[in-house]
Parts: C-alpha cells; sequence; structure tokens
C-alpha cells in the first residue's frame, strides 16, 4: 500500500513536537507537500520554500487501513460472537496475489500489486516466483503489517496512531517498523514523522553521513537542507515470519570439473523475525535452479546465511568485455508449504578482484577508463529516473568502463542502467572529509546496510569508504599538503581501516579501498589512490608525465584530474588520459575523470542551486547535459584504439633535437594486425620536417612502443608553429588500401 501523495507539513517547534502525533493535533494551517520529495523543493506551486532553510520539519498523513486489515478486523468480531466455527482471520481475508514488488531495488512486497503502481524504482524482476506453487506470503495465520520508509534524509522519529515506533538514521537506508497492533486496532490511522537534516557545519569536524549530497564543493549549493521523505512510504505485510534484512552477493565464479563449463556461487544472508521459533526454510531460486536451506530458528530474531552454488550460469561483463546476462533471485522463508515474506534480487553471475590497482573481471583484466559522478541534482529526489539512467549512458558514450558516484550512494535508477548497460560502478560510502569521532559506529552501520543494498548489484566493482580524508583548510601553509598528510590520523588510520573491515567482511567479492587521494606516505610509502590537479596551482597538464615517471606510484589508479576551467579542458583531459594509457598496466590501472556532469539537471534543479547550471565545474557535461569542449576530448581519448606521441614542450628553439616515442594502445580483447602508423613533423609553413612509417600488430589490451620520431627544429625567420601529426591506419577493401583508423595532433610554439 503506497502511503505516497499529499502529506501536512509544518517546521518543527517545541510547541509542535510536543502534539502533532496525536489524532486531534490540528495541522489545518498546516502546508501541503508531495512524497516522496523535499521540503527544500516547495510545492508544485512554488509556494512552501520557506521551509527551503529549516534543519527540522513535521509530517502527517492520514490514511484509512488497508481492505484486508479492515475484513481482518470484522472476522475478528465474528470470531468473539459467533462460536467455534468463525473463520479464521488470516484464511479469510487473504486474497492478495504474490507477484508483486515494494519498488526498493532490493526487496518487494507481498501486498495487492496496485499498491505499488506508479512507482519509477521497480527492479523488474515481478516474474521471478519461479513457478506457480509460489505460495501466498501473507496468507496463513499471524498476519503482520509493516510500515517501510524507503528513504529518510537524514534522521526520522516515526509514530503511528500516537504510538511511538522507532527512529531512523541514513538518508538512502530503507526502513521497516512493525504496526500490526496499530493497523489491527482501528479503520483510519495517522502516521507521523519528525524529519532531521542538519546543516554542513564545520568542514574539518563533519557529523553528517550524507557525503557529497551537502558538500559545497560537490552539489555546489552552500547550506543546502536535503531533509525530507525523498523515496517512497509503503505500508507492506508479510505472514507470521518476516525477512527483516536480505543480503544476496555473488562471491565468485571458477571452473567446473571438467573446466568448461563455470559454476558461480552466491553467499546469502537474512535477518528473520520469528515468533515461537521453530523449523524454518528459506527457499531460492535463480537461474533454473531450486535450492533450500533448513534452519531451526529460536524465538525471536535469527540472522541465518548459506551459499547456493549455480553451474553454468550465463555470466555478466562489461560493456568492453562481453554481454550482460541478468538473473532474477527469489528468495523465500517457508514453514512446509506456506510462504510467509520473500525477497527479490535483480543479479548477474560474475567475479572482480583488484591486483596491483588493476581490475580483473572473470578473470580478464581491464583498464578501467571512468569518471566521478556528482548527485544528478543538488536535491536527489527531484531528478527524474530518464535524467539518472542518462548519465551512464553518457558514460558508456563517452568510451568509459567505469563510473564513480562520490562520496554518496545514487537512486536505484542509476545502479539499474549500470547493470543493463555494462558500466562497473566504484562505490563510495557518503564520507568525505574529516569525519567526526561521534560518527563511528553509525558509520558502521550504514556501511553494513549499504552492502545489503547494493551487495546484488554486478555492477558495483569495488567498495571504497571514504573520500578525500584529510582538511579541508582554505588557507595554504608553509608546509606542502603532501607533506602534512605522512603524519598519523584518526580518519584515515582507525575510522576508515575500521569502515574497511566492515566492508570486507560483510562482502568478500569485491575489493575494498580505505580512502582515496592519499598519496604514498611512511614508513611503507604505500598510498591509496592519486589525484592529479595539474592545470590548477601553476602546473601545466604536460607536466604530468615527468612526474609519475619520478614517482610511479602516483600513478597506480587515479580518483581525480580535471580542471573547471572550459577552455582548458580539452588539453587537460587529452594529456592527462594519454599519458596514464600509455602507461597501461605499467604501473596504472585505470583513472576516473572529475566529473562527467556538473551537478544539476532540468531547469528545477538549476534553480534549486540557484544557478543557471551551466559553468564553473569540473564537468564535461554541463548541469543541463550539454557538452562542454572537455566532452569531445574525452572521447577521442577513450577510443578503444589510439595512437599517441609524448608530450612536446611548451616551447621549442630553433636547432633543438625532438625525440619522440610513439605507441600505440589498443584496449580491445583481439589483435590488429596490418596496422600502420605514419607520423610526420610540420614547419611553421606545413613543409615535412620529418617523416616516420611503421607496419606491424596491435596487441590485444596491450600498450606498444612503435617507434620513435627524431628530428630537429628547422630555422624560422619568426615566431610559428611546429606540428606532429599521428595517423593508424589499416588496410580495407578490395584494392587493401590504408583506410585511417585514427588521428592524433600535438602543437607547440617555435621561439
Amino acid at each position: 500500500m503506497d502511503l505516497g501523495g499529499t502529506w501536512r507539513v509544518a517546521a518543527a517547534t517545541e510547541g509542535r513536537r510536543r502534539t502533532f502525533h496525536e489524532f486531534d493535533h490540528d495541522d489545518s494551517r498546516w502546508r501541503e507537500m508531495p512524497v516522496p520529495g523535499h521540503w527544500a523543493q516547495g510545492t508544485p506551486d512554488g509556494e512552501g520554500r520557506d521551509l527551503a532553510l529549516e534543519e527540522s520539519v513535521l509530517y502527517r498523513r492520514r490514511f484509512e487501513g488497508p481492505s484486508e486489515a479492515a475484513a481482518a478486523r470484522s472476522e475478528h468480531a465474528d470470531d468473539t460472537t459467533g462460536g467455534d466455527d468463525a473463520t479464521s482471520v488470516e484464511d479469510a481475508s487473504d486474497t492478495t496475489g504474490s507477484d508483486d514488488t515494494t519498488g526498493d531495488d532490493n526487496a518487494t512486497s507481498v501486498e495487492d500489486a496496485s499498491d505499488t503502481t506508479g512507482s519509477d524504482d521497480t527492479t523488474g524482476s515481478e516474474d521471478a516466483s519461479g513457478g506457480e506453487d509460489a505460495g501466498d506470503p501473507a496468507g496463513g495465520r499471524g498476519r503482520r503489517w509493516w510500515l517501510r520508509i524507503e528513504g529518510l534524509a537524514q534522521q526520522g522519529d516515526v509514530w503511528l496512531d500516537g504510538a511511538y515506533l522507532g527512529h531512523t538514521d541514513g538518508y538512502f537506508v530503507p526502513h521497516e517498523l512493525e504496526v500490526t497492533e496499530q493497523i489491527a486496532a482501528r479503520p483510519e490511522h495517522l502516521l507521523a514523522i519528525e524529519a532531521t537534516c542538519r546543516r554542513f557545519g564545520d568542514p574539518d569536524n563533519r557529523t553528517l553521513l550524507t557525503g557529497a549530497l551537502q558538500d559545497p564543493e560537490l552539489c555546489g549549493v552552500d547550506d543546502l537542507i536535503v531533509g525530507g521523505l525523498w523515496r517512497p512510504v509503503r505500508l507492506r505485510s508479510t505472514g507470521r515470519i518476516a525477512i527483516r534484512h536480505a543480503r544476496a552477493v555473488c562471491a565468485g565464479v571458477s571452473l567446473g570439473e571438467g573446466r568448461d563449463r563455470p559454476r558461480a556461487r552466491l553467499e546469502l544472508r537474512a535477518v528473520l523475525d520469528v515468533p515461537g521459533g521453530g523449523r524454518v526454510d528459506l527457499r531460492t531460486r535463480v537461474a533454473g535452479a531450486e535450492h533450500v536451506h533448513i534452519h531451526h530458528a529460536a524465538d525471536g530474531e535469527n540472522r541465518v546465511e548459506w551459499t547456493v552454488d549455480v553451474d553454468d550460469p550465463p555470466l555478466w561483463w562489461p560493456h568492453t568485455l562481453g554481454d550482460q546476462h541478468l538473473c532474477d533471485l527469489l528468495m523465500e522463508v517457508l514453514t512446509g508449504t506456506e510462504v510467509h515474506d520473500r525477497r527479490y534480487f535483480r543479479i548477474g553471475f560474475r567475479s572482480v578482484a583488484m591486483r596491483r590497482w588493476v581490475l580483473h573481471v572473470n578473470g580478464e583484466r581491464l583498464f578501467a577508463k571512468g569518471a566521478n559522478l556528482l548527485p544528478t541534482r543538488p536535491l536527489l529526489g527531484t531528478a527524474t529516473a530518464s535524467e539518472v539512467a542518462d548519465d551512464i549512458r553518457a558514460a558508456r558514450n563517452a568510451g568509459l568502463d567505469m563510473v564513480r558516484p562520490v562520496a554518496h550512494i545514487a537512486r536505484p535508477e542509476l545502479y539499474d542502467a549500470a547493470d543493463e548497460l555494462g558500466v562497473l560502478v566504484w562505490q563510495d560510502l557518503p564520507i568525505r572529509g574529516l569525519m567526526s569521532r561521534s560518527v563511528a559506529d553509525e558509520a558502521g552501520r550504514q556501511a553494513r546496510e549499504a552492502v545489503d543494498l547494493l551487495g546484488h548489484r554486478p555492477s558495483v566493482a569495488v567498495w571504497c569508504a571514504h573520500d578525500q580524508p584529510y582538511s579541508r583548510a582554505r588557507r595554504p601553509g608553509r608546509t606542502p599538503a603532501v607533506v602534512r598528510r605522512q603524519g598519523p590520523s584518526w580518519n584515515r588510520d582507525v575510522l576508515d581501516r575500521r569502515l574497511g573491515r566492515v566492508l570486507d567482511r560483510c562482502d568478500g567479492s569485491r575489493p575494498v579501498v580505505s580512502h582515496t587521494g592519499v598519496p604514498p606516505r611512511l614508513p611503507l610509502l604505500d598510498g591509496t589512490t592519486s589525484e592529479l590537479w595539474f592545470d590548477l596551482h601553476g602546473r601545466r597538464a604536460a607536466d604530468v608525465g615527468p612526474m609519475l615517471a619520478r614517482v610511479p606510484a602516483m600513478g597506480r589508479f587515479v580518483s581525480a584530474f580535471g580542471t573547471p576551467v572550459d577552455g582548458d579542458q580539452p588539453d587537460v583531459i587529452k594529456t592527462t588520459v594519454e599519458t596514464l594509457r600509455r602507461l597501461k598496466y605499467r604501473p596504472t590501472g585505470g583513472f576516473l575523470l572529475h566529473a562527467l556532469a556538473d551537478a544539476g539537471g532540468a531547469d528545477g534543479a538549476a534553480a534549486d542551486a540557484g544557478s543557471d547550471g551551466t559553468g564553473g565545474g569540473f564537468g564535461v557535461l554541463d548541469g543541463l547535459r550539454r557538452p562542454k569542449q572537455g566532452w569531445w576530448a574525452l572521447q577521442e581519448a577513450c577510443r578503444p584504439l589510439i595512437v599517441v606521441a609524448d608530450q612536446l614542450p611548451e616551447s621549442v628553439r630553433s636547432g633543438d633535437r625532438l625525440d619522440l616515442a610513439v605507441h600505440v594502445v589498443n584496449d580491445t580483447r583481439a589483435d590488429v594486425p596490418g596496422m600502420q602508423v605514419l607520423a610526420r613533423m610540420l614547419g611553421p609553413d606545413g613543409r615535412v620536417v620529418r617523416e616516420r612509417r611503421w607496419a606491424g600488430t596491435a596487441r590485444a589490451d596491450d600498450c606498444v612502443l612503435v617507434g620513435r620520431l627524431s628530428a630537429v627544429v628547422p630555422l624560422v625567420a619568426q615566431p610559428g608553429r611546429l606540428t606532429v601529426e599521428l595517423t593508424l591506419s589499416h588496410p580495407r577493401g578490395p584494392d587493401c588500401q590504408p583506410a585511417p583508423v585514427v588521428t592524433n595532433r600535438y602543437t607547440t610554439v617555435i621561439v
């Protein structure tokens, strides 16, 4: 049963807090606001903006209980007056189907399918029941009702019919609270929620676990309040036994006995609420296989973990390596033939590992070309499903294999699109900068919730606990930042290691990175990913090559680079990407451009951001998803097959000798024989100073040095341009004439 729609809202005051959860509280002067939504966005007619700066807002929603509960009350009344022949409440009232979804991306409701119509985030796995004998989860005795809040930013206290239900924390975490007694007691109900979302506060002592959503550097807005019921609110029912939490992870794929058939292992976990205890069967159906795990439950909460092996499963691959096969997984809890509760997952069978910062998917290594994703809109819930998914399509169209929702967990539509389009996801927790010690326990809990929410997603390839765990001090000190970050830090050395252990313990199938942007440190001189901010702070993009030659560890994996200056983006992107691809696997495992698109979206989002959404950001697409100059440079630099040369100096003099190495980088999975490379150096007047030709095979998934172009800079009467042109050709057609495949061009100034 969907509880979205129009709610009554008002700013929280001490007087309202005392009575707002009571039936007779007068809310006639409260504003009406849609749910899902953020209170900062106001109402559709533009009113309610005065709530945008409130840190705490009260919500009220009156609703009629589900028809099944009304029938149950009627049966109960008959039972108390009609003698021993009365029909069971549950048996008489249960007419619901068994294949409907809740709209959560890893869980489904067992209530009537009509309650979920209009949802924009269903998994598409409604047919995953696996057969006609799936059973009726709402049938049998002991029907229970649960209030499910899919997403409340950031904290909430919940009442139903004047009774306090509990507390929620975590903007992305689905919460379920039992309301069986309240639903059974009366036909009309009042749901009241106090939602709280604090301001950003001190950047060097953060207490908010909202990550990028409220970080001014990433969301582009100061003092943004993202609070609200930004995801659906629903009422669902189960039988006597309920699945409170569920997790499904593909632990890996290995070859079978004959080494010609793969076998996948699923690691499953369920937290069950079993009143009275007893034998419980956990049945799973996936890829045509059925498995039953028997558990003898104690009274109350039971945590059950088990594994399921699937023979010869269809494999999921990144789009550059293969097809994206997805399967529906159904998890049910039964006693005898009675199904009490079920969860659905859309899963893909694949293994992922990281060795020396190089990703391996199903045993195949992959040079990761990726980009960071900022929140689709400053208020994440205001983005449409297509806007969220379009960022994944744009990444794939740019030739990228990976995206990183930097310091936030995104909308379900993003992960749906990544699963379907074969784009890997480097997944951050919503933790950035220096965090307060007070967040440690809650951050650990939310790390576990993140695995429950996303663990079944084949596209999620890497977990990352913390983005940039260092000070954001605006005043530069005398000591360079790289030196200041050598000392011990509670964030890096305590919090991040703790979160890394939590992620690894909950999901050992994926690599875990404790933090990003931490340079090599004593005593091991081992850091994590690097951030190469060249073309900023007085450094040229061409300096990235010499720097990586001096400190190769800085090029193992680059988690951020780029520039907010639109006119400089082509040179920065071209130079950095070509340099890193030339160092493919020796030592570079991949890169992430910062960022694919600026925070923004449609006109409404730009208005929320307080700007036109078009300028000043690091993205190669602006806030309205229009290409900047860097977009075309990114597409060219990320082609599967490229030819590159050493970067030219900023200027040269007549008589200088240039010696440039020429490489061909092939990211495809096949050798390309018969390739021909033409390198020419042209003077200011267009005359050829030097020309070289090479022919051979571009080996699969490799970077090949094809030769060197050496020449003396010609004498010129006045300053002019020196140009190096590269052409990669392949014989085609009936006459086998070379046809250009890729070209490249470099220029410098002769002074």
